[in-house]
């Protein structure tokens, strides 16, 4: 047998792609956004296999393949960002909504052969829901994300001026962390709807603040390895994959107790510190611990730089494809 037709659905990250270019797949991508929809089920059955590689709750912007059953498998990410745990404002309960519809169409017509999960809490409820589902977690490049030489000024970084990614609590948090060690530094990177929140820290802590609206993954790269914590206050995520690069580049993560990364890698590996959400005032004191712990023990400090950089060597593209590469074969074996 020849190698086995993929086509890849929507996929943003290209690591996993390169990967399996050297296994046994002709592989073939597709973004609906931008090249339109895919074709009837009688277009598509030259593939062996489908792989719907979704970020957000399963659409039917796909109406030709998902209401009509296809001979081609089907594997349907589920990766929607946790909004089912965490509901907090109106927008999500009504994305709840629609996400619950969508899973009880899903269970009657049963378009699709199997679910990926990223996170260990969507798998557990997919599974309980009665539908074949595979939990696999993304991967990090270990050597674009790499330990470098950190500043000589204790560097925190935040990503993401967004409600989900926890801005509006990043308000609270630098004023009191400033207030104990005034002399740390935060670069807050990246664009969003709540850019404001970034300015006006800037404005008022000129000495202490760095905004980077945009980086290149190059420059995000050397930005990590040259600062000393992550600091990840997300209300929900459906994975996080922010907190592997930082860890690849020895920088532990400081985050709230949340499905994807923070619980199933943060929380499983002690690679950082894990507060209960939403506790502010928990998470502050962990930072400060760690500042502590750089200026007064370094040593310390390096072997958990060290300790964080091996935890996220378990999850190098070329192990984590081996994952899908196991997912894919079998779904098209047994085609369940």
């Amino acid at each position: 047998m020849g190698k086995i037709r993929l086509l890849i659905v929507n996929y943003i990250e290209n690591s996993l792609i390169s990967e399996l270019f050297k296994r046994d797949y002709e592989v073939a991508t597709l973004n609906t956004r931008t090249d339109g929809h895919l074709a009837l089920p009688s277009a598509v059955e030259k593939f062996d296999l489908i792989y719907f590689a979704k970020y957000y709750p399963p659409t039917w912007d796909d109406q030709n393949i998902l209401l009509h059953r296809t001979k081609t498998p089907i594997i349907y990410a589920f990766h929607s960002p946790s909004m089912i745990f965490h509901p907090y404002r109106l927008k999500n309960y009504v994305l709840n909504a629609i996400l619950l519809i969508k899973l009880a169409y899903m269970k009657m017509a049963r378009p699709v052969n199997a679910f990926h999960a990223l996170n260990t809490s969507e798998y557990n409820m997919i599974k309980s829901l009665g539908f074949r589902c595979y939990y696999v977690p993304l991967g990090v490049d270990t050597k674009l994300f790499n330990k470098g030489l950190r500043n000589n000024r204790f560097t925190i970084v935040f990503v993401g001026p967004r409600y989900g990614k926890g801005a509006d609590m990043l308000m609270k948090m630098v004023p009191r962390v400033l207030r104990k060690a005034s002399d740390i530094k935060f670069v807050l990177a990246g664009k969003g709807f709540l850019n404001q929140y970034f300015m006006s820290l800037r404005s008022v802590f000129r000495n202490n603040i760095e905004v980077c609206e945009w980086l290149a993954q190059k420059e995000f790269a050397e930005l990590l390895s040259s600062s000393h914590i992550l600091l990840f206050p997300s209300r929900y995520e459906a994975f996080g994959l922010v907190v592997l690069e930082a860890l690849s580049s020895g920088m532990p993560v400081f985050c709230f107790n949340i499905p994807g990364a923070p619980k199933d890698i943060v929380g499983r590996y002690g690679s950082g510190a894990i507060a209960k959400p939403f506790n502010i005032g928990e998470l502050v004191d962990n930072v400060l611990r760690s500042y502590e712990m750089w200026k007064n023990e370094p040593e310390e400090f390096e072997r958990l730089s060290i300790a964080c950089r091996n935890v996220a060597l378990r999850y190098d593209w070329s192990i984590i494809a081996n994952v899908f590469d196991d997912m894919f074969k079998k779904v098209f074996y047994e085609k369940a």
